[in-house]
């Protein structure tokens, strides 16, 4: 499907962690070679669910389009799709339910994502205008983010799925190095919760598209955690010491606020993944 088309689908995809394959690995950088083949790319899909429509939503995704995107998987044309619902924050005002994160090997392969033939090899009775009826009537989609991996930590050697993400998004202030404190000073210390099992992964996005002197934030992190009780020992006395034993934690605290605007956070629950 080209890009006219696909932009006709993605108004009704369910796609943000965040697994990102989301559990994402090395990337490449200007400054940092690439060290393994997980995904540099990602389609972040933000959802609001129709009153009275959670379970039809959730449904169509898990018997539908989770088949949809296997094939997908199958033929190459993304790397993962996960669908996570929104935790925190909870209640009726909040903006969107549901985040969907796309991964991608390659930048264009967003452009042909969903080719015609895709839908009819996975069910030849399935019509697109159909499944678009039947999505939209599930879900609007609030906004779509196109964004890129700059740095990780290294995995663990378990395969299971984390379930819960942990999202900060932010807005740098200029000339203040954010990205840089992220790499040289908090990366370090998030890969030794990764040793100590506390944490699955981290990992540091930048949005490339939409963009702007208006965009809200332009950076974001993901932690993944196999359970929620991991996030309230988050950093265990002494682990600061251990890892930047010549730095005081205030502050490089202090540094990284000035650096950066933490514009909100938010926790999200997995609800389905492929890969």
């Amino acid at each position: 499907m080209k890009h006219t088309n696909r932009n006709a689908v993605s108004l009704i995809v369910i796609a943000a962690l965040f697994a990102l394959a989301l559990a994402p690995q090395p990337a490449r950088t200007q400054t940092q070679p690439s060290q393994s083949a997980s995904p540099k790319y990602a389609m972040l899909e933000f959802l609001k669910i129709e009153p009275g429509k959670r379970a039809d939503a959730l449904k169509l995704e898990r018997e539908t389009w989770a088949p949809i995107h296997r094939e997908r998987i199958k033929q190459g044309l993304i790397k993962s799709w996960s669908l996570w619902g929104v935790h925190f924050p909870g209640g009726v005002s909040r903006e969107y339910d549901l985040v969907i994160i796309t991964t991608f090997d390659k930048f264009a392969d967003v452009e042909n994502a969903y080719p015609l033939e895709l839908f009819k090899r996975v069910d030849p009775n399935l019509t697109t205008e159909e499944l678009v009826a039947r999505t939209a009537a599930t879900h609007k989609t609030i906004r779509t983010e196109y964004v890129t991996m700059l740095d990780s930590t290294t995995p663990t050697a378990s395969t299971a799925q984390p379930k819960i993400a942990y999202i900060g998004y932010m807005k740098p202030e200029p000339g203040g190095g954010y990205v840089n404190l992220e790499r040289r000073f908090w990366k370090p210390l998030h890969q030794e919760r990764v040793n100590r099992g506390i944490l699955r992964s981290w990992a540091l996005y930048q949005v490339r598209f939409p963009a702007g002197s208006e965009k809200e934030y332009t950076f974001f992190t993901i932690q993944l955690y196999d359970k929620f009780e991991h996030l309230e020992t988050q950093y265990p006395a002494g682990i600061w010491e251990k890892v930047h034993p010549n730095l005081k934690e205030d502050d490089i605290g202090m540094r990284t606020n000035a650096a950066r605007k933490m514009v909100r956070t938010e926790l999200l629950n997995l609800l389905e993944h492929v890969q």
